[in-house]
């Protein structure tokens, strides 16, 4: 156990951590096949993390659908945290037709599956190991697997390196995962409940500017009572969404009108653009852009669009909810 506490807890990156935790057991339980997977967030699919000993056809069934629906569903989720072996199951295993049509067929005789659910609930993966021994594994093993099992739920959890990463974030920013569109995770810091809200345009907005292919996206959010909230959303590989949040008071001393002609420059307008979709005079867009290069303290309009884009200092897509926001031109690219 102290072994697989130092493996989990280690700098290593989760696919050799995954591999060193079978190992690892495996000097407790002789295993024919050994199977550690995990739940994407966004499409609730399995997929192996580590696998030491199965066929690629057998690491499909076990992450299949029917062996979610017929095992894992029934006996693993009733009991998360509390292995089960193929004797403790309330029915014959052989009438299970995983087991009758894979398993047996393999010479597998016994089993062990553990559910593995976070400290808040969450399904993330399960461990399956198989061996060609009915006196394994020992209750004793059992012990021992559930013991880790919380250690191991934090290690296949897509949801930790995004915890990860919103731990670094300074102070008094806040930070919440988006999954699936519509459902919210906080992830650091005390994130107001308008952010935490799925209806809320924030999480919408980013993730339809981030449906468009960009891996990131950064925009301002108009603030109640002034000012204003600097979001950035990042895509992780798993395709959770994490939305980092930090207040602004007058970013680079630019007023919401200039903000607007900002983000109207880094669509590519020009001033006869600008004035045309703001209802400006020419004149009046030629001297917004002048004061905002100066505020930048940048030379030319090419240079204050990086720089909006890095620093995130535009406005986001028009929402129907919010007339006050701008629309960017549709070839806007974030990334």
């Amino acid at each position: 156990m102290s072994r697989i506490a130092a493996t989990v807890s280690s700098g290593a990156a989760v696919t050799e951590r995954a591999e060193e935790i079978l190992d690892q057991l495996g000097t407790l339980i002789p295993t024919e096949g050994a199977l550690l997977s995990y739940v994407t967030p966004s499409t609730r699919e399995r997929h192996a993390l580590a696998n030491d000993g199965y066929a690629q056809q057998m690491v499909d069934v076990l992450n299949g659908a029917d062996f979610q629906a017929e095992v894992i569903e029934p006996f693993g989720l009733r009991r998360p945290g509390q292995p089960m072996r193929d004797r403790d199951l309330p029915v014959d295993p052989l009438s299970l037709r995983c087991v009758a049509e894979h398993f047996r067929p393999a010479g597998m005789v016994s089993g062990l599956l553990s559910a593995l659910v976070t400290s808040d609930g969450r399904y993330v993966g399960f461990l399956d190991l198989a061996v060609l021994d009915a006196h394994h594994p020992s209750d004793e093993a059992c012990a021992v697997v559930g013991y880790v099992g919380p250690a191991l739920a934090n290690v296949v959890d897509p949801l930790q390196s995004a915890r990860w990463l919103a731990s670094t974030l300074p102070g008094g920013c806040s930070a919440f995962g988006l999954l699936d569109g519509d459902r919210i995770v906080s992830l650091h810091g005390e994130p107001r409940d308008e952010f935490l809200d799925p209806r809320v345009s924030v999480a919408r907005t980013v993730d339809r500017m981030l449906d468009r292919g960009s891996r990131t996206a950064a925009f301002l959010w108009p603030r109640a009572g002034g000012g204003w909230f600097a979001c950035r959303g990042f895509r992780c590989p798993d395709h959770l969404v994490v939305v980092v949040v930090g207040e602004l008071d007058r970013p680079h001393h630019l007023t919401t009108r200039e903000l607007e002609v900002l983000t109207h420059l880094v669509a590519g307008c020009s001033n006869a653009d600008i004035a045309a979709q703001l209802w400006l005079s020419v004149r009046t867009a030629k001297a917004h852009v002048e004061h905002i290069l100066e505020k930048l303290e940048v030379p030319t309009r090419a240079a204050a669009a990086g720089r909006a884009i890095q620093e995130g200092l535009i406005l986001p897509p028009l929402d129907e909810e919010r007339p006050g926001c701008v629309r960017l031109m549709r070839h806007l690219d974030l990334a």
